[in-house]
């Protein structure tokens, strides 16, 4: 039998009430250890934003009550920041926690892959575009998220574990002292804002530095590294969602993907999310319980009230912006008045681009500027030399994770996905390094044995910045000329992120477990460490770097670079590394990555509501629009799959996936009941 919606509640709502309780308080009250800050506990993690979160969910998931986690979040709620896209690696964390689809996609957008068009400033009007598909809504959901509600539910799981999330308490930082060891740590917890809590001292083994780019503990051991050449400033505000994107002026434009407008300065980013911004505290957290109900009960789809639905349930405000920003290089020579693109610096540069590029400027014209979104001073938002990296990440009794220990660019979406490679790798370390001090004769060599558990992890954190730093400069050197975007940057960053060799997520049926999870996050990095992308990513640079921003790129570069890239794309390919769907996975590449113009097809995981015009991923099990709550036919929720499969071919999906291209013998192991051929199968299906 089915299950069906669990009874909604109204619990926070009622208490906030009856107790007349702020945002802080109310979100306190949800902690199983109580309201008021702990006296010990085995790690303190300073900040709640969404790494800290991931760390401290990690670590209780990993060994559950092992270790004791208080989590220290200075402001009273969750609170604005930018970074609404993310990638597989996070949405399978979610499914690993029972966060799926169903549950998640009722309050944040869906993200159905990555699609880019590269325009020619020396030819206006004139540009390439590519794109590649998420994973199929059979097996993973992807995710475009208002950050608030990301964190704030985030939050209620935690706090169902048994982790104590403090809103509105803050580490002073200044008279904490963090000395390494076993309980060694006297963190000292300020007087509250919110409460008339006394200050307080948390005596613990290991402070965790989540303060993302303020960096509070990691400054104060090595200062920030730039690295050499240009950094980014990112410039962004929000906008309306249009529901017909007929007059879009890009061929193939879809608004479910992370949309990228590549230009030689930088790029634009075009996200469609769904805010909550303006809703009661106490009600969202009413509506995120009773999803948290629904999925730890495996509610169904179609059981499930839709976010219009929910919206109105809860008492709770509801709408689709479109978060649209540019990441430009801070190297690029700006007009000397700027006035007449606007009076804020991120809006005249912003509108500075809009008018440099006509299809930019027709593009603008779909969407409408939302003032304030997420209160006073917001409409505009300037970010400077986004790119940096914290030398030391680790030291007696601290850890950082996040951006606390570094970050590139918001291209190809890092700061979550790569990142948290960092907070769930140094969870499950903290065990063992905890573990291990346990057993040491004194503290100091407790210390030296946690500082020998944490060597690998400054390693990887050290190693990964700087390869994420050359991708960014590899594909901003192929924004330069629109050739190079479909034929260089983005079919190796699909070879390499998708293709990962050893770790092609169809191979674990798009499903990691807490065994295996930080191993693949890990080895992933989107890939960076191929040998054949670095050789193609230096190439690049090698060649394009030294060539003024202002000048066009010569045709024998170009050429040279595509060739370059080719011949190691030959090699990768007949390596049988790489195997994968890509004709079904990309437009314009057939089987063996060879690339077409003509070849304008790949596989539909998406299609619109014909009544609310969301986009919804497409799964037979899933009549129900999950935004609006009209019911769709079965054609309407089907994948349509291009190349065709048949449908044993769909139904074997996953277990065929060790099927090589053309190989027509039995690809499946003698105790299997599958069909014996699949003749136009590669070894992996789709991201």
């Amino acid at each position: 039998m089915a299950a069906v919606a669990p009874t909604p509640r109204y619990t926070f709502t009622e208490r906030a009430k009856a107790g007349d309780l702020n945002d802080a308080q109310i979100l306190n009250s949800n902690n199983k250890g109580g309201p008021d800050v702990p006296t010990d506990s085995d790690v303190v993690v300073a900040g709640g934003g969404i790494h800290g979160l991931i760390h401290a969910i990690q670590s209780e998931k990993h060994k559950p009550g092992k270790l004791k986690t208080t989590l220290i979040e200075k402001n009273p709620k969750p609170g604005y920041k930018i970074g609404e896209s993310t990638l597989p690696l996070f949405s399978l964390w979610c499914k690993m926690l029972g966060l799926t689809g169903e549950y998640l996609l009722r309050i944040f957008g869906i993200k159905d892959g990555l699609a880019f068009d590269f325009l020619d400033r020396e030819n206006q009007g004139h540009y390439t575009d590519w794109a590649t598909n998420g994973p199929p809504g059979l097996f993973l959901a992807g995710f475009q998220m208002e950050r608030p509600m990301s964190e704030l539910l985030l939050t209620l799981f935690a706090q169902r574990l048994g982790v104590n999330v403090y809103h509105g308490k803050q580490v002073d930082f200044q008279g904490s002292k963090v000395y390494g060891g076993m309980e060694a740590n006297k963190i000292e917890i300020s007087k509250g804002k919110y409460d008339s809590q006394p200050a307080t001292t948390v005596n613990s083994s290991l402070l965790v530095d989540a303060t993302g780019r303020f960096r509070q503990v990691a400054s104060k051991n090595a200062p920030i590294h730039r690295f050499e050449g240009w950094n980014y400033d990112a410039f962004w505000a929000y906008f309306t969602c249009p529901k017909d994107e007929s007059k879009i002026p890009f061929r193939f434009w879809e608004g479910p993907n992370t949309n990228h407008l590549c230009f030689p300065e930088g790029w634009a980013w075009v996200i469609r999310v769904p805010s909550w911004e303006g809703s009661p505290i106490p009600n969202l957290m009413d509506m995120l319980t009773y999803l948290l109900d629904c999925a730890e009960g495996r509610t169904p789809n179609d059981e499930i009230p839709s976010s219009e639905e929910l919206a109105e349930m809860f008492g709770l405000k509801f709408q689709w912006v479109t978060s649209i920003g540019m990441a430009t290089r801070n190297d690029v020579k700006y007009p000397e008045d700027m006035s007449k693109y606007g009076t804020k610096e991120a809006e005249r540069k912003f509108y500075y681009f809009v008018e440099k590029y006509d299809l930019i400027k027709e593009f603008m014209k779909s969407f409408e500027l939302i003032e304030d979104l997420y209160g006073p001073n917001t409409t505009w938002i300037v970010r400077k030399s986004l790119t940096y990296q914290s030398p030391v990440v680790s030291g007696a009794g601290w850890v950082a994770i996040g951006d606390a220990c570094g970050f590139t660019n918001p291209y190809l979406s890092p700061g979550i996905t790569a990142a948290m490679a960092t907070s769930v790798y140094s969870a499950e370390l903290a065990h063992k390094a905890l573990e291990e001090a346990k057993t040491a004769k004194d503290n100091e060599a407790a210390e030296l044995a946690i500082r020998k558990t944490f060597s690998p992890y400054d390693k990887f954190a050290k190693d990964m910045y700087p390869a994420l730093n050359q991708m960014n400069k590899f594909n901003y050197c192929c924004f330069r000329e629109p050739r190079l975007g479909p034929q260089v940057s983005l079919i190796w960053q699909a070879l390499i992120g998708v293709g990962t060799p050893g770790w092609q997520l169809i191979r674990q049926d798009y499903n990691l477990t807490i065994d295996n999870y930080v191993r693949y996050s890990i080895n992933w990095a989107w890939g960076t460490w191929v040998p054949e992308y670095d050789a193609v990513a230096k190439k690049t640079i090698e060649l394009m770097a030294p060539i003024p921003l202002e000048e066009p790129i010569p045709d024998a570069v170009v050429t040279e670079i595509i060739a370059y890239s080719n011949k190691l794309k030959k090699q990768a390919v007949d390596s049988n590394r790489f195997n994968f769907r890509w004709d079904g996975l990309l437009r314009y590449y057939d089987l063996y990555l060879n690339y077409d113009e003509k070849k304008t097809t790949k596989d539909r995981f998406v299609r619109q509501c014909t009544h609310c015009a969301s986009w919804l991923a497409l799964r037979p099990d899933w009549k129900k629009c999950y935004s609006c709550g009209k019911q769709r036919t079965e054609e309407e929720a089907s994948i349509v799959w291009d190349p065709p499969l048949a449908a044993e071919e769909v139904k074997y999906l996953v277990a065929a996936s060790d099927a090589k291209p053309g190989v027509s013998a039995n690809p499946f192991n003698e105790q299997s009941d599958m069909p014996a051929t699949f003749p136009t199968l590669s070894k992996e299906v789709c991201v």
